[in-house]
């Protein structure tokens, strides 16, 4: 319906494309990247994240920011003394701050350099991670650099963050400088004409578009991470390739035999077209599983690449199709001839199906080997560059300070318990293994032993928080054992436990419990879609089995390169952690799951055509991927320019696992279950 009306009014259609383009653009201009978070990494929905709320609630969040004030001699002369009291006092007053700790106000023995020499103010931010972000960037330019007396550097989570994103955002236009004239060649090789490379661009403009309007305007209502206007651009234009690509090759076909451009258009909207919508669908539903864990961040790219694949799929069959009308006259065409290389390597694998199936799984096995060794993790100031400030400033504070502010473990109590149950509480929280001191409203204790009276760390009637410093990686098993042993102890009342150390414990657990439903749902609404499309049983398994298969393979590649710290040659030089990001995984998976049924959806519809036209079933596989390899595999190498190493582009089919299973098996339902379907099998 749509196609045939894009046919009989290719004008206006393009017209209304480019006005719709022009608005979405305007609305993307207009709105303002302070919308957009540049965190979203903390889970939500678990007991640190509720401990970070009520310390937001009561103006007591852990410290995000950290100082590093340097002497040129002892922080407690009496010049030092004045001078660093009078930076905290500045810190505090600025807008954003919800409170300050520094040493020459606490005298916290954590806070004092091994050499006297350097001290620690701790910044306590207000608002979620986005707000945190604004606040740091606006107050670390005001108090760094020479500070009376003072040196100050700063530091710790939220500035790291800015900085990750900021190196990122650099080393993204780097890419993109290099990517773009190659992606631009490789189009124009794929569609073999200059005018009909430009049909993609255009699609992807458009998708592009839209979804940034689309996340930008979701931004002032929900935590939208600012990387998702990335994912987009890059799937925009990475699926546009691949729509266009398939509705353009065949009406190249449809024209060869003859049809009129307007009739040969229809029809390409109608064949291709179709099958463009079923894999847009499919590639929807795969993100969505990413729905289902607890990050803003996840959340985000799932949003996006919903979005973005409904508006190039859309784009797709609207826009191309005019254009198709308008300027098909001046595309060659090409018959529809199938390529003879792939049509020889098809019949020679077809015809020792066991033989190559068994060496594929023998390929697929070694890839997926070191799998079993992964470990998994956050990540940290590591993965800046070693010249970067954030990450040397990290690196001298574990040497040079016994404990870190923005390591520490901070439990809330609510209701406000007696002090005498607090006393008790911290001096138990003092004594466990790597603790190096507890503050509370009643003291400062180390070891069981109150070593000294503090100010109040609370100005709350009805919420008291204990801080535990300690020197441990937050993302060590010393630091998990520390906090399980925290929430072990009986505590006073009601108690939450919170700091860096257990949010990276809750978001282990948030994430490990999240991924068999995310695998479920992924599978189950591919499966259905897939059933639906192919009117067969077998057939969606198969392409859910090999797609796991693919992505444990690709996991596999993962742990050897970049946590065992293998080809650093080929892919470049990096700091190896000895663990893998736990949050890049799912979105990595959620897009080479998307692209593996994307190009299975592509391949199932030529070969299904042929099938049902009369053809034997081993004949319409080696047909129909004899017609479609050039175009997957062309496909999949554009995309994965375009991804520019986010993800591989897993385009390659394995005929071996296609050819063998019966022919009822394979492309039909069973009878009980096919009544329910009335309408042909395949266009």
């Amino acid at each position: 319906m749509l196609a045939c009306h894009s046919v009989r009014n290719p004008a206006r259609t393009v017209w209304a494309a480019v006005l719709c383009t022009a608005a979405v653009v305007c609305v993307a201009m207009l709105g303002t990247t302070a919308s957009l978070s540049t965190g979203g990494y903390n889970s939500v929905g678990t007991e640190s994240a509720h401990a970070d709320g009520l310390l937001r609630k009561f103006r007591g969040a852990d410290p995000g920011l950290v100082l590093r004030v340097r002497s040129q001699d002892s922080v407690d002369s009496a010049r030092a003394c004045s001078d660093g009291a009078a930076l905290a006092r500045r810190v505090a007053a600025q807008p954003g701050v919800a409170a300050v700790e520094a040493y020459w106000t606490s005298r916290s023995p954590a806070l004092r350099a091994n050499d006297g020499r350097s001290a620690l103010i701790g910044v306590a931010l207000e608002g979620d991670e986005a707000a945190q972000a604004r606040a740091a960037s606006r107050l670390v330019p005001r108090v760094t650099g020479r500070q009376g007396a003072l040196r100050v550097s700063a530091g710790g989570r939220v500035w790291a963050g800015i900085q990750a994103a900021e190196q990122g955002e650099r080393d993204l236009v780097r890419a993109e400088l290099v990517v773009a004239p190659v992606v631009f060649g490789c189009l124009v090789f794929a569609f073999g004409s200059l005018l009909a490379a430009l049909f993609p661009l255009l699609v992807g403009a458009l998708a592009v578009a839209g979804s940034w309007a689309f996340l930008r305007l979701l931004g002032g209502v929900t935590e939208v991470s600012a990387i998702s206007l990335n994912i987009a651009a890059t799937l925009g234009f990475g699926l546009a390739v691949d729509y266009a690509l398939l509705v353009v090759t065949r009406f190249r076909e449809e024209g060869a035999r003859g049809l009129a451009v307007p009739d040969a258009a229809v029809r390409a909207a109608r064949t291709a077209g179709r099958s463009v919508l079923v894999s847009a669908g499919v590639v929807a539903l795969a993100f969505s599983a990413l729905w289902v864990f607890p990050f803003p961040w996840l959340r985000s790219m799932a949003m996006a690449g919903i979005a973005v694949v409904l508006l190039a799929a859309t784009a797709t069959v609207v826009l191309v199709p005019a254009l198709l009308a308008m300027l098909g006259s001046r595309i060659r065409h090409r018959r529809a001839a199938s390529s003879p290389a792939w049509r020889r390597l098809v019949l020679w694998v077809t015809g020792s199906p066991w033989l190559w199936g068994a060496c594929c799984a023998v390929l697929m096995a070694a890839l997926v080997w070191p799998f079993g060794q992964a470990q998994w993790g956050f990540t940290d100031e590591r993965a800046l560059p070693a010249g970067s400030q954030a990450r040397q400033f990290t690196e001298r504070l574990r040497t040079d300070f016994p404990a870190q502010p923005d390591r520490d473990l901070i439990v809330v109590l609510t209701p406000v318990p007696g002090d005498r149950e607090v006393d008790q509480y911290a001096r138990r929280i003092s004594a466990l293994p790597g603790v190096v001191q507890v503050t509370a409203p009643t003291g400062r204790y180390h070891d069981r032993r109150r070593t000294a009276v503090v100010e109040a760390v609370s100005d709350s009637a009805t919420a008291v928080w204990l801080k535990a410093s300690t020197g441990l990686d937050p993302q060590s098993a010393a630091a998990a054992r520390l906090v399980e042993r925290v929430r072990e102890l009986p505590p006073p009342g009601p108690r939450w436990v919170g700091g860096s150390p257990a949010r990276h414990v809750d978001a282990k657990a948030a994430l490990a419990d999240r991924v068999p439903w995310a695998v479920l749902l992924m599978s189950a609404t591919t499966l259905a879609a897939l059933l639906l499309y192919t009117r067969s049983v077998l057939i969606p398994l198969k392409a859910v089995a090999l797609a796991a298969l693919s992505l444990t393979a690709s996991l596999g590649s993962m742990v050897y390169i970049f946590q065992e710290g293998h080809l650093r040659w080929l892919v470049g030089d990096f700091t190896t952690t000895g663990f893998l990001d736990m949050t890049i995984p799912p979105l990595l998976c959620a897009i080479a799951f998307a692209l593996s049924l994307d190009y299975e959806v592509f391949l199932l519809a030529r070969v299904k055509e042929h099938y049902d036209a009369g053809g034997d079933h081993r004949d319409a596989i080696v047909e129909g991927i004899a017609r479609t390899g050039r175009l997957i595999t062309v496909a999949a190498v554009v995309f994965a320019v375009s991804m520019a190493g986010l993800a591989e582009g897993p385009g390659r089919r394995c005929p071996a696992r296609t050819s063998r299973p019966r022919r009822w098996r394979s492309w039909s339902m069973p009878r009980w279950c096919a009544a329910s379907w009335c309408r042909p099998s395949c266009s």
